[in-house]
């Protein structure tokens, strides 16, 4: 328990229906017959005890004002009875008991001293989340005229008020040591993997007809699914007929390939020719192959989907891939050319992280074995790291311009939060962990260009930390000066705090109990 800067004030004892704008205690001027108060703070698993109350004197009502806050959400706890119990110099026990908050989150039980001496004192609320605690260096003096002299604020100290807090988005939490993974900084962006990305185009000149069951963005799609039809545009069955024609003239090619090798091989058997006319004449006979194949391809992909009256025929447009159907580039009966892009399928499930490496940091980036990165629009961190993650590969060139290589990252994407092309904050990891104080990077302002943070000191007191920081991994950053493990820190609401540092407009003025 300890003593606090400013007098108890009597306006506790008003009703709570008179309330509304009791100021912060004064620290100044005549205050008659109050006595000096006290204060104290408690935390547990689940709550904050936040305790004010005037010194006890034998005889003399002591009201309390002891404000309880959920931790989870910082919010005042609005339900339940509270009792306090002082356990006196000679054994006896006195109780006082709050049937309700007198407001949110505030408690007044009110216990009356009988003996002097050193005391206990014991808080428990009693509600959905019972808690309790002890406070066991209390004193109650055996007339007010014992009552020792208000001391002076701490220098430094920054008031905000519970009422203030409750009306913001606040959270604290004890600073800590955490293994911590020297890392690079860096930005990157998310990229389909190599053969899980199939551009389809058409294979006709023709209309585009799309199925009668809509396609949709995002929708999956099976290896082979047809996406769409083109109907080709036909004069009887000429376009048959050209398909046949394109055959006959690979067939044509391919056989003058292989006359032309067979000749090579007899003459380079003869020594009368160089080893490479055999050579090419065989890269020949392989290119007429393959243009024959592709003719064939097509004569044979016509000839099965051609359908309707008068020779007119349609070609089936299917995908290449099972994957997430990511873009249509074209509309129903729209007219389009052979070779033009129709859709882009892409299989999600997994997904390639390009992280831009500089000049610089190449040696260090070439013994990454995973890293963390944060996208847009998710708070969550996620995490490269074996089995699921790999380093796939860091580039061999650098880029001219950036002066950047890639370093390429593969990892899973089993819900397909991840969308290709979506830039990243990425942090590659260059070592192996080791244990660091560690804080949330949402623990630190920055102030006059420094970075700064906030230590609860007492429930409406806190003090500024100028930091030094160190590494930063998965969206926590290293602390080399300025905390201490166990210090409780504001690790939300920060800036909240910053700016009732600074006088600034902070929601919920006024210390009404």
């Amino acid at each position: 328990m300890t003593t606090t800067t400013h007098a108890f004030s009597a306006l506790l004892m008003l009703s709570v229906a008179a309330c509304h704008g009791h100021e912060r205690h004064d620290h100044h001027g005549d205050h008659g017959d109050e006595h000096p108060s006290t204060s104290f703070t408690r935390w547990s698993a689940t709550h904050e005890l936040f305790v004010e109350h005037p010194l006890f004197v034998v005889g003399e009502a002591a009201p309390m004002a002891a404000h309880l806050t959920w931790l989870d959400g910082h919010d005042a706890v609005t339900d339940g009875t509270m009792t306090v119990e002082l356990r006196q110099a000679d054994g006896s026990v006195i109780t006082a008991t709050a049937d309700k908050p007198a407001r949110a989150g505030i408690f007044m039980p009110a216990p009356t001293p009988t003996v002097a001496g050193a005391c206990v004192l014991t808080v428990r609320h009693r509600g959905l989340h019972p808690t309790e605690h002890v406070i066991d260096e209390c004193t109650v003096y055996a007339k007010a005229t014992e009552l020792p002299a208000e001391g002076e604020e701490p220098a430094g100290h920054i008031s905000f008020l519970k009422e203030q807090s409750w009306t913001t988005d606040l959270a604290t939490a004890l600073v800590s040591e955490r293994p911590m993974t020297p890392t690079l900084r860096t930005t990157g962006e998310l990229q389909a993997m190599a053969g899980r990305e199939a551009r389809i185009t058409a294979t006709a000149h023709g209309r585009l007809q799309l199925p009668t069951t809509p396609l949709v963005l995002g929708m999956q799609v099976t290896k082979g699914q047809v996406l769409a039809t083109i109907v080709a545009k036909l004069d009887g069955d000429s376009s048959s007929v050209t398909l046949q024609a394109d055959v006959r003239v690979m067939r044509a090619e391919l056989s003058a390939a292989q006359s032309e090798l067979a000749r090579s091989e007899r003459l380079w058997e003869a020594k009368t020719i160089p080893e490479r006319q055999v050579i090419e004449a065989r890269s020949r006979v392989e290119v007429a192959r393959a243009r024959l194949a592709a003719a064939q391809g097509r004569l044979g992909q016509f000839n099965v989907g051609a359908s309707g009256r008068g020779g007119a025929g349609a070609f089936q447009i299917r995908s290449a891939i099972a994957g997430s159907l990511v873009a249509i580039h074209a509309a129903s009966g729209q007219s389009v050319e052979d070779g033009e892009l129709l859709f882009t399928v892409v299989d999600l499930s997994r997904v390639w992280l390009h992280a831009d490496v500089f000049e610089p940091d190449i040696a260090k980036a070439a013994q990454a074995t995973g890293a963390t990165f944060s996208v847009d629009g998710y708070d969550e961190v996620f995490v490269i790291a074996p089995p699921d993650g790999r380093v796939v590969t860091i580039g061999q060139l650098v880029d001219q311009k950036t002066r950047t290589v890639p370093l390429i990252f593969e990892l899973g994407n089993p819900d397909r939060k991840l969308r290709i092309g979506s830039f990243a904050t990425v942090f590659i990891a260059t070592g192996p962990p080791v244990n660091a104080l560690a804080i949330p990077e949402s623990a630190i302002v920055r102030d006059a260009g420094r970075p700064v943070a906030y230590v609860q000191i007492e429930g409406e007191s806190f003090e500024r930390r100028v930091l030094e920081l160190g590494v930063r991994s998965g969206g926590w950053v290293a602390v080399r000066s300025g905390l201490a493990a166990g210090d409780r820190l504001v690790v939300r609401g920060a800036y909240d705090v910053k700016l009732a540092a600074a006088g600034g407009a902070v929601p919920g003025h006024g210390h009404a109990h």
